[in-house]
């Protein structure tokens, strides 16, 4: 029998919860988008890499002095 729509999305949620990602949603001015895009394309990483290797960065910066 095939799942449901609502079912999917919860087994997706539990499998990305036992892997330990966090989903954030967050809107961005329209110049940042078009950042985000042209760093994705050029460094060929997708969003949650490059936002993932944004704030490990910025963390080590700001704690690890």
């Amino acid at each position: 029998m095939a799942l449901s729509p609502a079912d999917r999305q919860k087994r997706y949620r539990e499998r990305m919860n036992a892997e330990g990602v966090k989903r954030y949603q967050v809107m961005v001015p329209q110049s940042v988008a078009e950042k985000v895009n042209r760093l994705t394309v050029t460094l060929n990483w997708n969003k949650s890499e490059l936002f993932t290797r944004l704030v490990e960065s910025e963390f080590g910066r700001t704690f690890h002095r």
